[in-house]
């Protein structure tokens, strides 16, 4: 079976008051990409949204359509997501990544997908445009994802796109954002706090709790253990 991916992230640039970052991912069926675009924009213009879907647009008068778009996820049995969180507090960038920040962050963009990447399944990966300082991070990722999964399930490609002009990869981006928001804490009683609930709900569990593992779920979520020593 064939399959597209639409990855984003957020809250990765290490800042102090963004302990933890989550890189996230819709998977769909590449054979229904035509058709849920086309169900999810038909239903953003029907509940006014213009413009780009984005977590920082959640606001009190947006929130009941922004509930919407969550549900479009919920409701559809053919979308999955999987998002993976990475307290930055505890990187040890010298150690591990060779000092290097953007290192590291693809090494774990890599631990996200390559988990739920199945025997004999055909993928096409999305990844939101991101200004590198290594011009050659994509191809990277893309040749690791290959190595690893040589044999067994294949990576027709793996590029960049403009999110702007991709409905589902701004749904990725609503629900990474929700993750990395509630992890990384905010005011209760505000709209993006009742929209990160309103997901849990759905979810049947908060936004905190984990998945134990990277069992092929709905909404999977997993916490990567890095240890000080």
């Amino acid at each position: 079976m064939e399959y597209i991916v639409y990855c984003d992230e957020s809250r990765h640039d290490g800042a102090a008051h963004n302990r933890f970052m989550s890189i996230g991912s819709l998977w769909l069926p590449r054979s229904r990409k035509t058709e849920l675009t086309q169900q999810f924009r038909a239903l953003r213009e029907s509940i006014g949204l213009k413009g780009e879907i984005k977590w920082s647009k959640v606001s009190t008068k947006k929130l009941e359509a922004y509930q919407k778009l969550v549900g479009f996820f919920f409701d559809q049995p053919d979308l999955r997501f999987r998002a993976i969180l990475v307290d930055q507090s505890k990187l040890d960038l010298n150690r591990f990544h060779g000092g290097d920040r953007e290192l590291g962050f693809y090494k774990f963009y890599f631990e996200m997908l390559e988990k739920w990447i199945v025997a004999e399944n055909r993928y096409l990966v999305l990844l939101d445009f991101k200004k590198n300082k290594g011009a050659d991070r994509y191809t990277t990722l893309r040749r690791a994802l290959e190595n690893k999964t040589k044999g067994r399930a294949w990576i027709d490609d793996l590029t960049v796109i403009d999110s702007s002009e991709s409905p589902l990869a701004q749904l990725s981006d609503l629900l990474a954002g929700a993750v990395a928001a509630t992890w990384c804490g905010f005011p209760t009683d505000t709209a993006k706090s009742r929209l990160a609930g309103y997901i849990g709900q759905r979810r049947g569990a908060s936004l905190l709790a984990v998945n134990s593992s990277a069992e092929i779920i709905k909404f999977n979520l997993f916490k990567i253990q890095l240890e000080i020593v």
